[in-house]
């Protein structure tokens, strides 16, 4: 394969997509692939084809330029945090953009944005969308939902997060109805934080979503992220680290929890061993692999029932091709899921000089999209030289980014 060809994107789904509603069409209705294909230029058509950094040409690059390269500066984004107070008397703390003293509350259509493993709204992946979506001529309202302990938040009680647990979510999503109970939701979810649609079925309050990298199969995943030798001595550790991390800023607290031990969590030195000894137990799994297969999220797609748009790389180091929902996603007719030859985890790099993330005009159109045909009102119709020139003016900005 030579990647600087150009990477066609290949769509999967049930030959008979659901059929949504749309305001402006004669008919009132379509089907959503067939809507997609009109509005999404970047995911179908000629021009659904992803050009990778010519420096970048794999996934392990794609992957580490994600993780390690220097995003100050740009995207930047200024948000106004609150603090949503659990059950068992923890809190979360979520990120809301613009600010709501220059936005107050209203019925203007939401983002949600859930970030993956130990990030948060400070990530760039996150940044640069809502740079697309919150400013004009989009204009959209974004929360973003930090999970407990992440992007420089403190944990009230001796829980951290697991990506099979969601009530944590739920509870943010319903503090955000009550905050803007007549706006339009659709949540964007990265990474491990793709988790939970499949569990509400009908009872959820958003319109779609979408899933980027999901991990989909956290059993095979760890299984294969172990045979390569990067996956397991350089993915895994890294990915043990951060967790460790996380824990030992809330060690003070996390050792009320008598389940764990926490000084054999910091000897892990890997995803897997810091999940058997902490994440695990902390949760009441009884072992690593139930925890696994609790919090795989390929066993709900079936169970989907809004639009859902899934976009993964096939070359992705985290998320095997092996471990992706084909035949979930092919037998809802709710689900699209969207695949590049190339692209790395939360990657999808392009251009030469100071590369722009690719994904975020696939992402942007498919959220402006629905929200159009939810109501022709909101945002501005789909445009992808509006978004092309919306993502290569980052370095321009002068937002602040306020955590």
């Amino acid at each position: 394969m030579f990647p600087f060809l150009g990477s066609p994107v290949k769509i999967y789904s049930n030959p008979e997509t659901i059929k949504i509603n749309v305001r402006d069409k004669e008919t009132n209705e379509i089907r959503l692939l067939d809507y997609i294909s009109e509005k999404c230029p970047s995911l179908v058509g000629k021009n659904a084809v992803y050009y990778p950094t010519i420096w970048l040409p794999n996934g392990h690059l794609q992957t580490a330029y994600a993780a390690f390269a220097n995003f100050n500066g740009i995207h930047l984004i200024n948000y106004e945090r609150k603090f949503v107070e659990t059950p068992d008397g923890g809190q979360i703390a979520v990120d809301w953009t613009p600010p709501i003293s220059q936005k107050p509350f209203d019925n203007t259509s939401t983002i949600v944005v859930l970030h993956g493993l130990t990030g948060g709204s400070h990530e760039s992946y996150i940044r640069c969308l809502l740079e697309v979506l919150t400013n004009p001529p989009h204009n959209y309202r974004a929360v973003v939902i930090n999970f407990r302990g992440c992007s420089e938040s403190k944990i009230t009680s001796p829980r951290l997060y697991s990506a099979g647990v969601t009530d944590d979510l739920r509870t943010c999503l319903q503090y955000i109805q009550k905050c803007i109970p007549n706006s339009p939701l659709i949540a964007v979810g990265f990474s491990m934080g793709a988790n939970y649609l499949g569990e509400e079925g009908e009872k959820t309050p958003l319109i779609a979503a979408v899933s980027v990298g999901n991990p989909f199969d956290l059993v095979g995943g760890c299984k294969a992220l172990i045979r390569t030798y990067l996956g397991k001595y350089v993915y895994s550790p890294s990915m043990a680290n951060n967790l460790k991390n996380c824990l030992k800023r809330h060690e003070n607290i996390m050792n009320q929890d008598k389940r764990i031990n926490i000084s054999t969590g910091m000897m892990s030195r890997s995803i897997r061993e810091f999940d058997t000894h902490i994440t695990s137990k902390s949760f009441g799994f009884e072992t690593v692999d139930h925890y696994y297969r609790d919090a795989s999220s390929y066993f709900y797609i079936t169970k989907v029932r809004v639009p859902l748009l899934c976009l993964n790389a096939e070359d992705d180091p985290i998320v095997p091709t092996e471990c992706l929902p084909f035949d979930e996603i092919i037998y809802n007719p709710n689900c699209i899921l969207a695949t590049t030859y190339c692209g790395g985890h939360l990657g999808w790099f392009t251009g030469f000089r100071s590369p722009t993330r690719w994904c975020i005009k696939p992402l942007s159109e498919f959220c402006i999209a629905i929200f159009e045909a939810n109501d022709s009102s909101a945002g501005s119709k789909t445009n992808l030289e509006t978004i092309e020139d919306d993502a290569s003016s980052s370095e321009g900005s002068t937002a602040v980014d306020s955590n």
